[in-house]
């Protein structure tokens, strides 16, 4: 005898019954519970019980037949149902949750794409299980915005189904037919929108839903000013919208969302853009997000940050280079004098060669219509640039030597001298510098209009007091031919000095302390044959260093 335990009861929409339930004696689970002898339908899930399944049956009306049953369990496991874990929806469809595959089985049914088609637990596992009817219901169902403006077209999505008729009712004595209609409301208030939505051949025939939708105030009127075209140069421009008196907050921003905020005051309807730059600018009203009016203006900035500059100081035979800047691509540029123009009419940069102090002239016009004029004036000094030099007494010295600078022009100008460490007045044409280490000397001058720079370097040598420094030429040829015919003893930095000359019998023939006086080959009126002479040669540096030395040197003839 049958004995199973309801776990689910409904009535449907078409009024047919669903019931559900188990039976299971395993386990102690249900006592003399069973589900065999159940009847089950042709077309069932499953025909066959083994006592101990879920069992799902639909009565018609009045339970005057049976129009599907079935069985839902594996073949060993005690499937049962515990309470509460069973809906059912008036559409026809069945939830049931199972506790299934019990004393750790793999059994109960699954269908592809299952979360999982095994228990893995050891004992009973969560079994779901979803069975849709398809029953041939009418549900009416739509949606709207829950909030609008008065004055606006409001959709209305048709979202029944199983409907093949559907009557609306837009609580303002105005209704419609259409599938998904519009509608406008002319005045703000709480309107009940109500759907009829109806199949024949549905066994509810008809079914009907309402909802409310609530009219605000019309949105505000808004016009931005026209879209426009600014010729600069400008440092800003000023947007403006009107409301015509409906709104009194206004927004401006650069893009359709407004994540920006152009007009620091709310109240005020216009805001002012600067740095100039075109593009399309947003304007928005209304405090209401569901009630706001936006309007859009189009801006076009040319020749928005035009300048002239170049070289307005020149020196005598100089070019100068005259630059406009900012002008738009594409744009006609024309240089005047034009006869003046060495190269580059017709574009940005133009070169010229003023002999005098000239003024020019720039005409622009941009390929949105735009024009603009400029001028500057390029004064020319008296001054030749190529005149500029700079020079030094002693290239070479030593660490601490005084050396004298000189530039040219020596006057008329301003001089500065660079680096000034050391230089006696770096201010005048022929400064003194006490120079410690190698350096570049640059002098600029200028009479205001030309400045030029020259540089000159000066190379400190760091002297040995001994050779290679100082030392004696091993020969001469002292035959007056003007080339070698006096022997010196060399080298820089000595104060003081003794060199002396003699025979090859020790006879002196030469000496001197004067190191800018030399042996000319003479000894008491006569010229000495070729021979080998030894010298010796006893100096003091200017480091108070003594040095000496002694050789050979041969005359030669």
């Amino acid at each position: 005898t049958p004995d199973i335990s309801p776990t689910a009861f409904l009535v449907d929409v078409c009024d047919k019954i669903y019931t559900s339930g188990w039976g299971s004696s395993v386990g102690g689970l249900g006592g003399q519970l069973t589900t065999a002898g159940l009847p089950a339908t042709p077309g069932a899930i499953q025909t066959t019980t083994t006592g101990h399944d879920l069992y799902l049956a639909v009565f018609d009306i009045n339970m005057t037949s049976l129009d599907y049953a079935t069985f839902y369990g594996g073949p060993t496991s005690p499937e049962h149902v515990d309470g509460g874990t069973s809906r059912f929806d008036r559409r026809g469809r069945v939830y049931q949750s199972v506790c299934a595959g019990c004393q750790g089985n793999s059994d109960f049914p699954t269908t592809p794409g299952a979360w999982s088609a095994t228990n893995n637990s050891g004992g009973c596992n969560n079994g779901v299980v979803k069975m849709d009817f398809d029953a041939p219901l009418v549900i009416a169902n739509f949606s709207a915005p829950d909030t609008a403006c008065a004055g606006s077209t409001i959709p209305f999505t048709n979202l029944s189904g199983g409907a093949s008729a559907q009557t609306w009712d837009f609580g303002d004595g105005n209704g419609s037919t259409a599938i998904s209609p519009t509608h406008t409301y002319a005045l703000p208030g709480t309107y009940t929108v109500t759907l009829t939505s109806s199949n024949p051949l549905s066994c509810n025939f008809t079914d009907q839903v309402s909802r409310n939708v609530i009219i605000v105030d019309a949105a505000p009127s808004l016009q931005a000013m026209n879209d426009t075209l600014i010729c600069g140069p400008v440092d800003g421009f000023l947007l403006s919208a009107t409301s015509f008196g409906t709104a009194n907050n206004y927004t401006w921003s650069t893009n359709a969302n407004f994540t920006d905020v152009l007009n620091a005051n709310p109240a005020d309807s216009t805001a002012f853009i600067s740095p100039a730059v075109g593009g399309t600018y947003f304007v928005r009203v209304g405090s209401s997000p569901a009630c706001r009016t936006t309007d859009s203006v189009t801006v076009a900035v040319s020749l928005a940050n035009l300048s002239l500059t170049g070289d307005s100081l020149i020196c005598t035979n100089d070019t100068a280079l005259l630059i406009l800047n900012g002008a738009d691509a594409g744009s006609t540029i024309i240089w005047e004098p034009s006869t003046e123009i060495l190269s580059g009419q017709g574009t940005a940069v133009a070169t010229v060669a003023p002999v005098e102090t000239t003024g020019y002239g720039v005409s622009v016009t941009s390929p949105a219509g735009c024009t603009w004029d400029g001028t500057i004036t390029v004064s020319v000094s008296l001054i030749d640039g190529s005149t500029v030099t700079t020079s030094v007494d002693q290239s070479i010295v030593s660490p601490g030597t005084v050396v004298q600078l000189t530039a040219t022009p020596s006057s008329g100008v301003t001089y500065s001298w660079s680096p000034s460490v050391g230089v006696s007045d770096p201010t005048i044409a022929n400064p003194t510098a006490t120079v410690a280490q190698t350096t570049t000397y640059v002098v600029t001058v200028s009479d205001g209009i030309c400045t030029k720079s020259d540089s000159v370097t000066v190379t400190v040598y760091d002297a040995i007091c001994g050779d290679p420094d100082i030392f004696v030429p091993n020969s001469f040829t002292p035959n007056g031919d003007g080339v070698n015919d006096l022997l010196f003893a060399r080298g820089r930095n000595i104060t003081e000095l003794e060199f002396m000359v003699f025979d090859r019998w020790g006879e002196k023939v030469f000496e001197t302390r004067d190191q800018s006086v030399g042996w000319d080959g003479v000894f008491r009126g006569e010229s000495v044959g070729p021979a080998v002479f030894v010298y010796h040669l006893t100096v003091v540096c200017t480091d108070e260093q003594r040095y000496f030395t002694k050789g050979n040197v041969t005359v030669i003839r």
